[in-house]
């Protein structure tokens, strides 16, 4: 493989310490002639080539592997006035899109964390706004970027004059572009800056399970988002200025025990929101940790709302460790109302993603292993009434990466493998 040397770096810093501590083949750090001659010929060795933009997963790099690092040449942002629309490159964390859009009294629905990159976009994008603006893949409105093979490519949202295969590219793009596509850029819809309207509660298994009964019932314009450690946390996450939000989160504070902690308050924005991980306030410690995380997605719990939480009780106090932790986001309103195939993201009709974090200390094989046989153990478990995944990160290295890959797209999977044998016919990019 030729590359120009300068491109070249050996190892990478990233956010994920899987990742950083990894030997990768080497780091390019930018899309030049050389590397598109290279994917057009079918030169990159061992494969799938592996991309950062944010940096937050644990196959942004991989030991013997090749990274294409976008955060340093990748950094373009423009906010069009007219539109209302923004332009982004992979350089640019979700942090720093909220802030170049507040310039100009705009937002966008970025998730629990601003740290990570477009990879949050691309894999769907569930924030605590999603019930009353939709996924964020739901404001893209054309993507550009270099297909497996290695091709430039430019792709507006389709239309009613669009052709079929036109829109079945659109679709595999949105929701499942890291496995076709390197997406150099993207456009995007955006939203009027609005103050939120947060409820934070430290409570108990039984009032958690309160919360979420309520939380179901609650106005699209608030969600709930909750984290289970050592102790519960839980936020309602609603735009201010609503009636209903503060009806919603009286309800809860009246009808709950003395033993719940509840306060309301407002933040300027999504960047404000506070570090739903921060609450778990883990021992200082000198010992650097590896993760893994699943995400799950399924329907509303309603009556088995308790059942679950008792459930979850139980797999929490098997943890090998007080850094496996199990939290959850609420789904909905009107991300429900965007047709089946229309994405890549097919669960449509999901109220709840938890995801299941497993943690252990670098290079301690036996904690690794317990701490993934829980994850797995949780995942069994937790299935029956959550039976998608949600790739926000991908496990090709791990054994059950085809489980999580077909409980992510289901039957749009047959579909969506026969345009990547299109589009990345030679397997650069992860596989499906």
């Amino acid at each position: 493989m030729i590359l120009r040397k300068a491109t070249i770096k050996k190892n990478i810093h990233v956010p994920n310490s899987i990742a950083e501590d990894s030997t990768p083949a080497g780091v390019l750090d930018d899309i030049d002639e050389d590397l598109l001659g290279l994917l057009r010929s079918d030169q990159i060795s061992p494969k799938p080539l592996l991309v950062c933009s944010g940096g937050t997963t644990s196959r942004c790099a991989s030991n013997g592997h090749w990274t294409l690092d976008l955060r340093s040449n990748h950094k373009i942002i423009k906010f069009q006035e007219k539109s209302k629309q923004v332009s982004l490159g992979p350089g640019i964390k979700m942090n720093g899109l909220l802030d170049e859009l507040s310039k100009y009294g705009r937002s966008f629905p970025i998730g629990l964390s601003g740290s990570i990159g477009l990879g949050y976009i691309l894999t769907g994008g569930i924030s605590p706004l999603s019930r009353s603006q939709g996924l964020a893949i739901d404001q893209i409105v054309e993507i550009s970027g270099i297909w497996g093979k290695g091709q430039r490519f430019v792709i507006s949202k389709p239309n009613r004059d669009n052709t079929n295969e036109e829109q079945l590219i659109w679709r595999g793009l949105c929701g499942a572009a890291p496995f076709l596509a390197i997406i150099t850029n993207l456009k995007l819809l955006t939203q009027p800056l609005r103050k939120l309207n947060i409820l934070k509660s430290i409570l108990p298994a039984k009032e958690l399970a309160n919360l979420i009964y309520q939380a179901e019932e609650w106005p699209n314009d608030v969600s709930l988002s909750w984290i289970w450690g050592n102790e519960i946390n839980a936020y309602g996450i609603g735009l201010d200025h609503n009636k209903e939000v503060e009806v919603a989160y009286q309800k809860f504070i009246s009808t709950s025990s003395s033993d719940c902690q509840s306060e309301v308050f407002k933040v300027s924005s999504l960047k404000k929101l506070p570090n739903l991980r921060k609450t778990m306030q883990f021992k200082p410690s000198s010992i650097r940790y590896h993760e893994e995380v699943v995400g799950l997605v399924g329907p509303p719990w309603k009556e088995l709302t308790y059942e679950i939480i008792k459930l979850i009780e139980t797999l929490i106090n098997q943890r090998p460790n007080d850094r496996c932790y199990i939290a959850a986001q609420q789904l909905g309103g009107i991300s429900n109302n965007m047709k089946i195939d229309y994405s890549s993201f097919i669960h449509r009709q999901a109220m709840w993603k938890p995801w299941i974090t497993a943690a252990w200390p670098a290079n301690n094989k036996t904690i690794r292993d317990e701490s993934l046989d829980w994850l797995l153990n949780v995942w069994d478990k937790l299935e029956p009434y959550c039976p998608g995944t949600h790739l926000a990160q991908m496990h090709q290295h791990l054994p059950w990466h085809k489980r999580e890959i077909q409980a992510a797209f289901n039957d749009w999977l047959p579909g969506l493998q026969r345009l990547k044998s299109e589009v990345d016919p030679n397997g650069l990019l992860p596989s499906l």
